[in-house]
């Protein structure tokens, strides 16, 4: 029998039909938009869930924190001491984890419980979504990478952009629980199809746990994800406190402020689905070099806008550029070692969830301190123009690779 790695199986149905990837990569991304969606959707029920559980809601939001800090360490690790198992399997197993868990967290009956299944819960989405992203680009092949992974990564963008806000209302009309049973629901959907149109792969090639790790010193992976986790730190340090900012740069509140949340977020549906486009036609490198400077210039304008209008179209593009560099950064990073593909993706996954709460970290340090809206932007702006320069050196570091 021969054994086939995940950078070389290709069925005859799919030599035959070059888009064969797409329905399948539609279904990973249902999978990505239950985990995009459950990694923040508590964090708009706070009070409902420490009212529920009769804690404060500086302890409540642990729970946020636990899931963000799990994923982030245990995405690499995972992939490396996965490697040999069924991509099938594995993301059925990482993805019934997910769901059960956070069925069992629904029905917690104690802080302490909930906390638990929120560590499992990330341990299954850690496992499910770079082996999804490795998953989509073997299916599509060398010529459609990019447009595979802005796919399943797409569905991480929608899932925080437009499922929380709907797993945020389902848990404020039916309590807290009904939020993660939402989620629970969505993933058991994406697991049901996957299991019956994913094809078999098998696991990655076999190479040494040593060369595994390795590859995470590879002074080009470390650049690529380090302009992931500064880009991503940057643009959540406005993001998160996007409310406070534009209220004081704009007037910006109510109604309006959720008419630019919605802005963002068809903004970033743009820019998460289009880099796939460009980064096939293009190439990654120029692809992210091009979507940090967009999210900076948008927020450049935000600083200084005194115009909700203004403020309303700059919302747009930063959204855009607010996704338009993972996928490609993740494309660099399969050329580099495809044969370890969901080591590396899982790699910059925790380059984006350290980003996501240091740039959070900051921001918080920033406004308290009384610095001010327009100087906080600003401050993230000049972090984006260092994520530009990075992404400059990682295209020409990995140039030869496309």
């Amino acid at each position: 029998m021969t054994i086939h790695t995940t950078s070389q199986i290709r069925s005859p149905e799919q030599s035959l039909r070059p888009d064969h990837w797409v329905f399948p990569a539609v279904l990973l991304a249902v999978g990505t938009f239950a985990i995009g969606t459950d990694s923040f959707v508590l964090a708009g029920i706070l009070p409902q869930l420490a009212s529920g559980l009769r804690i404060s809601e500086g302890a409540a939001g642990q729970v946020v924190t636990a899931f963000a800090i799990t994923y982030a360490i245990a995405a690499p690790f995972l992939s490396v001491l996965t490697h040999r198992v069924p991509r099938k399997a594995l993301i059925a197993i990482g993805l019934a984890v997910f769901v059960v868990m956070n069925a069992a967290g629904a029905f917690a009956p104690t802080f302490a419980v909930l906390l638990v299944t929120r560590v499992l819960c990330a341990l299954g989405a850690a496992s499910f979504t770079p082996t999804a992203n490795a998953v989509s680009t073997v299916l599509a092949g060398p010529a459609a990478r990019g447009r595979a992974l802005s796919i399943t990564l797409g569905g991480i963008a929608l899932g925080t952009v437009f499922g929380v806000p709907v797993g945020t209302a389902i848990g404020q009309h039916f309590g807290w629980q009904a939020s993660l049973l939402f989620v629970a629901a969505v993933g058991l959907v994406a697991l049901i199809a996957l299991s019956v149109v994913l094809p078999h792969l098998a696991g990655e090639a076999v190479v040494p746990l040593r060369r595994r790790f390795g590859v995470m010193g590879d002074p080009r992976v470390i650049l690529v994800v380090l302009v992931t986790g500064v880009a991503t730190g940057s643009g959540i340090l406005v993001y998160t406190y996007i409310a406070p900012i534009v209220h004081t740069i704009a007037g910006i509140s109510g109604g309006t402020l959720a008419i630019a949340l919605l802005i963002w977020g068809v903004g970033g549906a743009v820019g998460a689905f289009g880099c796939g486009w460009f980064t096939d036609r293009i190439g990654a490198g120029p692809t992210s070099a091009l979507g940090i400077p967009v999210l900076a210039a948008a927020l450049a304008v935000i600083a200084f806008a005194g115009s909700p209008v203004v403020v309303l179209i700059a919302m747009f593009f930063g959204g855009v550029g607010s996704w338009a560099f993972v996928a490609p950064n993740n494309h660099m990073l399969t050329g580099l070692h495809p044969t370890m593909a969901s080591v590396v993706i899982s790699f910059n996954s925790t380059g984006t969830y350290v980003g996501q709460a240091a740039g959070a970290a900051v921001g918080g340090v920033l406004l308290v301190s009384g610095l001010g809206a327009t100087p906080t932007v600003l401050i993230a702006v000049a972090g984006l123009v260092v994520a530009a320069i990075l992404a400059l050196a990682a295209w020409r570091a990995t140039r030869v690779r496309g």
